[in-house]
């Protein structure tokens, strides 16, 4: 599985903690930043596409399909972002799933604390992420607790029934991030 994280630091660190909560193996988390882009959702699903394919070519050349990806996903806010629309439709076409998260993807980790259903902005997540993660600045320590992903996943299906599916953007606030989580719970041993 890859997964590319439009963000720097909260993403990766959420992504790499699940998968390490699950022992899920392997699941190749990258970041805009170590890849070399900026935060455009266009640009991380035309780079998502090409590593998919290079995958897929090394898995023929090699004849061993279990180099290949099985799934793809890139991590997105909406922010302001002039190219979601058109990220959403190369994703739909290129077999990318997108996981949106409007405000910002805080808003999933915030779900692992309390509800939020009123519309919201980043700084408002933030505010509240502080009454949790003492000192919050994106990172999110080592005593986060993965183990309320279905908590959370409750929360966010409760805010916005209708953003259950990848490559579809919800009102606000709203994320479906918590698909991710279960394809790598499923490819991992369960808790």
């Amino acid at each position: 599985m890859l997964v590319v994280c439009e963000g720097q630091v909260t993403e990766v660190e959420y992504f790499e903690g699940i998968r390490d909560y699950f022992r899920s193996l392997p699941v190749d988390i990258r970041s805009c930043k170590v890849i070399g882009l900026g935060r455009d959702p266009g640009s991380l699903v035309d780079y998502t596409i090409r590593e998919r394919d290079k995958k897929e070519k090394e898995a023929r050349a090699q004849r061993d399909a279990n180099i290949a990806y099985d799934e793809v996903w890139c991590v997105v806010d909406v922010d302001d972002h002039k190219t979601l629309d058109q990220a959403l439709i190369a994703a739909r076409k290129g077999g990318v799933n997108l996981a949106i998260s409007l405000p910002c993807f805080e808003l999933w980790v915030l779900y692992h604390f309390e509800e939020c259903a009123a519309a919201c902005d980043p700084e408002s997540i933030r505010r509240k992420l502080r009454k949790h993660i003492k000192d919050y600045d994106k990172h999110l320590g080592r005593a986060f607790p993965f183990a309320n992903h279905e908590v959370a996943r409750d929360r966010a299906q409760r805010a916005d029934p209708d953003h259950c599916a990848p490559n579809r953007k919800g009102r606000n606030p709203s994320t479906n991030a918590w698909l991710i989580v279960e394809v790598i719970r499923q490819s991992g041993r369960s808790r």
